[in-house]
């Protein structure tokens, strides 16, 4: 069990008065020299167990109780891009909490006669609540859930190992005046297999985002604050994006 207390300092670019524009997006970027620092009481309570000589399953309870939370506001003007941008500014949106559990799972299967293949697993669910103008909502961009499982193979007689993580996250609100952005992600699976050369070499090819990984985003724009409350749209956008894989080989020596 633990109790925290913590002091998160905005980012320079947040604090800096310049304009950067279409920063964010097609949105610009006015820094805000009078954001104050985001702090919070925190508390954690977890449980652990030992499964065999080397495994351990565990769950985790966590809540925070945030105050001055930073969050990017719409200041109103229009941006740099015209008509339908808007130039965004870091505020302090008010106080929030956050809380949510987390399970862990790291063992080898010796139980099953499989002493040289590792499993391991993490899935963290999410709340959060602020107020703001349209009522309560989770705090902007954070995800529902949060989850990655995956393997590793020892083969100790060729001197090798290889494995998979396969990891996901759940969709994600964001919510400003004029403009609300519903945001889902896709699956990253990542392989690896390694090959070791006496006590110290060892090459390792790595191939990431094997999944084609996307990000897609719905846009609800609204031109006034009553407009968005009735629910009276002005704009409706979808953007996707995509990434193919990324292939890697390294050498590593130690001495």
């Amino acid at each position: 069990m633990s109790v925290a207390r913590t002091n998160r300092r905005p980012r320079l670019d947040f604090l800096s008065p310049a304009l950067l524009e279409a920063e964010l997006g097609d949105n610009d970027l006015l820094g805000n020299p009078a954001l104050k620092p985001e702090t919070a009481w925190g508390g954690d309570l977890g449980y652990e167990h030992k499964i065999g000589r080397t495994g351990v399953v565990g769950v985790n309870l966590f809540y925070r109780k945030v105050n001055d939370l930073i969050e990017l506001a719409n200041t109103g003007v229009t941006g740099s891009e015209g008509a339908g941008t808007f130039v965004l500014q870091p505020q302090n949106t008010g106080d929030g909490k956050v809380y949510g559990i987390e399970f862990d799972l790291s063992t080898n299967l010796g139980f099953l006669g499989l002493e040289n293949t590792g499993v391991f697993g993490n899935v963290s669910l999410l709340d959060s609540k602020i107020t703001d103008f349209g009522g309560k909502r989770r705090f902007n961009g954070q995800s529902k859930y949060v989850y990655n499982f995956g393997f590793i193979q020892d083969l100790p007689k060729l001197g090798a190992a290889f494995g998979a993580t396969y990891r996901k996250q759940g969709g994600a609100f964001d919510r400003i005046v004029g403009e609300e952005i519903f945001t889902s992600y896709g699956a990253d699976l990542e392989l690896f297999i390694e090959k070791r050369f006496g006590k110290s070499f060892t090459i390792r090819a790595v191939g990431s985002n094997l999944l084609n990984g996307s990000k897609d985003e719905r846009f609800n724009k609204f031109t006034t604050i009553s407009d968005q409350l009735a629910r009276s749209f002005d704009e409706y956008e979808l953007e996707s994006e995509k990434a193919g894989p990324v292939f890697q080989i390294m050498a590593r020596l130690a001495f």
